[in-house]
């Protein structure tokens, strides 16, 4: 039987954690599990406000809340790695956002997929709620379809925390603090903590069976967001690049996409009418975009907007 806690970081979104905590009091699990919350709300402290309401009520599981003042989700998810790594027993350190609900197996999916591919570190897929009926371009966005690999197995790295079970031993193997702090506000501390882990030796698996929900809310459906997501997601891809391998190196490497991107979606955008090809190819260019200030050191911090409640 494994001992897994559970860490959720939460900043302005009390009716999404109390969505989350609730999936989770609902988990039908063989293993030992208790949950730690980390609010990097400073000042009005939603989450704790919501945590001490569903723990005054009677919560299944040992829970604890605690306030991380300096704000950015690293910062967050390296305070939770220290509680949770400090709980005796401890075999695992499971992830998930304040805006997913898990679904009943959610656990015992997750450490049977790690027991059986022999794991330091497996995924899950994550399914897409929209909080309100979209427009049907949006809703065929790629950003906005279900996380999905098709298949349970061995796979090459895992990308997020979103929906992620890692192995006691292998987050202490990565230092006191092992997201990088230096990403407080940009994202991909996560995906830059687990290329790390890769270049270490750790193994890596996915489990379409450890399913989470995550509630799109509408600030989240326009073609801004979209295309901004993208711009960001191709910042943090050179920026884990860059510090795993080099600039130079990093570049090299990422030249022709970065130019297939700027082509592409440039081009792409203008030969077609239809509103959602249009964005999805733009998102092409923002991506490359994204890559060369990456590169060059700009950054862009979509954490500072927090969407959803």
């Amino acid at each position: 039987m494994a001992k897994v806690i559970i860490c959720i970081a939460t900043c302005n979104r009390p009716q999404g954690l109390m969505r989350t905590l609730e999936s989770i009091a609902a988990l039908d699990t063989r293993h030992e599990v208790e949950v730690v919350v980390g609010d990097n709300d400073a000042e009005r402290q939603e989450g704790l406000v919501a945590l001490d309401r569903i723990a005054k009520a009677g919560y299944r599981w040992p829970i604890m809340g605690m306030p991380v003042r300096q704000r950015g989700i690293p910062h967050v998810r390296n305070a939770l790695t220290e509680v949770a790594l400090a709980r005796e027993g401890v075999t695992h350190v499971a992830m998930l956002d304040d805006d997913e609900a898990a679904s009943p197996r959610w656990i015992d999916s997750l450490v049977e997929a790690a027991e059986k591919w022999r794991a330091d570190v497996v995924g899950g897929a994550v399914l897409r709620e929209m909080d309100r009926e979209v427009d049907e371009w949006a809703a065929r966005h790629p950003l906005l379809q279900p996380k999905s690999r098709g298949a349970s197995g061995p796979v090459d790295l895992i990308d997020s925390t979103a929906n992620v079970l890692i192995a006691a031993r292998t987050l202490r193997g990565m230092g006191p603090r092992p997201f990088d702090e230096r990403m407080a506000l940009t994202g991909g501390s996560d995906k830059q903590l687990f290329t790390a882990m890769k270049r270490a030796g750790h193994r890596f698996a996915w489990s379409e069976e450890a399913v989470v929900t995550e509630l799109i809310p509408a600030s989240r459906v326009t073609a801004k967001w979209l295309l901004m997501r993208g711009y960001r997601v191709g910042m943090t891809d050179m920026i884990v690049l860059r510090t795993q391998h080099g600039p130079l190196r990093a570049a090299a490497s990422e030249a022709p996409r970065i130019v297939g991107g700027f082509i592409v979606g440039g081009l792409g955008a203008v030969a077609t009418l239809d509103r959602g090809k249009r964005v999805e190819r733009l998102g092409k260019l923002y991506r490359a975009a994204g890559k060369i200030a990456g590169l060059t050191g700009i950054h862009y911090e979509e954490y500072r907007k927090v969407h959803g409640a």
